[in-house]
C-alpha cells in the first residue's frame, strides 16, 4: 500500500453563470592472422619404428547459443495513441446532490471533474463509445471547457446556461456549441426534478442539431497493459472547498467506484459510477473577471502546459507529469518519460489545483 499526500468553485443556473537515436556507426579494423608454422620433419630411425601417435579425439561442433529472449518493450504491445469510438458528444453535467441521481453518466469514455464557483465541481462528460439515450441534469458551461475540448477536434458540445462573457470565449473555441438558452431542440424539462436541475437532453437529437460531430482522436489517453513501477493503491481522494471525491478500487468490477460528497455516485438507471482509469492532473488555478450570481469569481483551470500527475489502474498507481504544449495537442501523460498505460474502459480526470491536498492510499 502507498501512502501519498500531495500539498502544492457552482452556482445556480437560474441566472447564467461564468464561464533512433540515430544508429550508432562503427568500423571494424581488419585483423592480420599469421601465417600457420610448419612443424619440422621427424627423420625416422634405424633402430626401432616409430611409436604410433595417438589419434587427437574429434570434439563435437560448438552448439548455437540459445536465442535472446524478448525485451520486455517486444514482450509488451505499445498502448493505443487515444481513445476508439465514434462522433464525441460532451456534455456539462451538475456535480452536487440536488442533481441526483445522474442520467448517462455511467456510459461515458471519460468524465473531467472541474472545480467552479463556491468551491464546487461540475462535470465535463464526453461520450462516444456509448450513447445513452439521455443524460443531465445538463448545467452551464465555464471558461475552462474551450481549452479542455480543444484537442478533441470540432466536437459537439451541449450546455444549459453560460455568462456572456463565457459564452463569448466559447464561440471563440473549435466546438460546436449547443446552448439550451439558444435552442431548446434536443432538451427537455424533467418535471421530477426542481429547476435548474431538470434540464435533461436527447444525445441523437443533439448530434443531429450539431450537423455532425468527430470521433475522439488521440487527445492523449494511452490505452493498454499498465506500465512498470506502480506502486499499490486501492484508492484516492481529494476535496475542494465545498465538494469531496473518493475512488475506491473493487477487484471485482475491476473499477475505482466513485463516491461524492460521502454518498455513493448512483446512476439513474442503479449501479455505483466506476472509473478504469484514474487520473489525478495538478493544474494551475485563476481567476477570471466573471462572477456568479452572487458575485463569486469563476476558477479557470489551465489546461495547456504541464504538471505533475498520478494515474492509477488495476490496483496500482503511477506518479509521473502530464504536458500539452498547446491547444489542439493531445495531453501526454508520461512517468520516466515513457506514457503510462491505461486501462480501457471510463476515465475519471479529477482537475486538482495546486496546493489542494490528495491522498493515494
Amino acid at each position: 500500500m502507498m501512502g501519498l499526500a500531495l500539498t502544492g468553485g457552482c452556482s445556480s443556473d437560474a441566472s447564467p453563470t461564468t464561464a533512433t537515436t540515430a544508429p550508432i556507426s562503427s568500423s571494424t579494423a581488419a585483423s592480420t592472422v599469421a601465417p600457420p608454422v610448419e612443424a619440422p620433419a621427424t627423420e625416422p630411425t634405424t633402430a626401432a619404428p616409430a611409436a604410433p601417435t595417438p589419434a587427437t579425439p574429434t570434439l563435437p561442433a560448438a552448439a548455437e547459443p540459445p536465442p535472446a529472449p524478448p525485451t520486455s518493450a517486444a514482450a509488451t504491445p505499445a498502448p493505443l495513441p487515444g481513445l476508439q469510438g465514434g462522433p464525441v458528444l460532451a456534455v456539462k453535467i451538475d456535480n452536487t446532490v440536488s442533481s441526483r441521481p445522474r442520467l448517462g453518466l455511467n456510459q461515458a469514455d471519460v468524465v473531467y471533474v472541474e472545480p467552479v464557483e463556491a468551491g464546487l465541481t461540475r462535470v465535463l462528460a464526453i461520450f462516444s463509445s456509448n450513447l445513452p439515450p439521455e443524460v443531465g441534469p445538463v448545467r452551464s458551461a465555464r471558461e475552462s471547457d474551450v481549452d479542455l475540448l480543444a484537442n478533441y477536434g470540432k466536437v459537439a458540445f451541449a450546455f444549459s446556461g453560460g455568462s456572456a462573457g463565457t459564452l463569448g470565449i466559447l464561440a471563440r473555441g473549435r466546438q460546436v456549441n449547443l446552448s439550451n438558452d439558444a435552442s431548446g431542440q434536443g432538451f427537455r424539462r424533467d418535471n421530477r426534478r426542481p429547476a435548474p436541475y431538470n434540464v435533461v437532453g436527447n444525445t441523437r437529437a443533439l448530434l443531429d442539431r450539431a450537423g455532425g460531430s468527430v470521433p475522439p482522436g488521440n487527445v492523449g489517453f494511452a490505452i493498454g497493459p499498465p506500465s512498470p513501477g506502480g506502486t499499490p493503491a486501492g484508492g484516492v481522494s481529494t476535496a475542494w472547498p465545498s465538494a469531496r471525491i473518493d475512488l475506491a478500487w473493487n477487484g471485482g468490477r475491476h473499477q475505482y467506484l466513485v463516491t461524492t460528497d460521502g454518498s455513493p455516485d448512483v446512476d439513474a438507471v442503479g449501479g455505483q459510477h466506476g472509473a478504469a482509469t484514474v487520473v489525478v492532473q495538478r493544474v494551475e488555478q485563476h481567476l477570471s473577471g466573471n462572477r456568479d450570481v452572487n458575485g463569486v469569481q469563476t476558477p479557470v483551470v489551465s489546461v495547456i502546459g504541464q504538471g505533475e500527475a498520478t494515474v492509477l489502474r488495476d490496483g496500482m498507481a503511477w506518479r509521473g507529469q502530464w504536458s500539452r504544449p498547446e491547444a489542439g495537442a493531445p495531453t501526454a501523460f508520461t512517468a520516466g518519460g515513457q506514457p503510462i498505460g491505461m486501462a480501457a474502459g471510463t476515465i475519471w480526470v479529477l482537475l486538482v489545483p495546486d496546493g489542494q491536498a490528495v491522498q493515494v492510499r
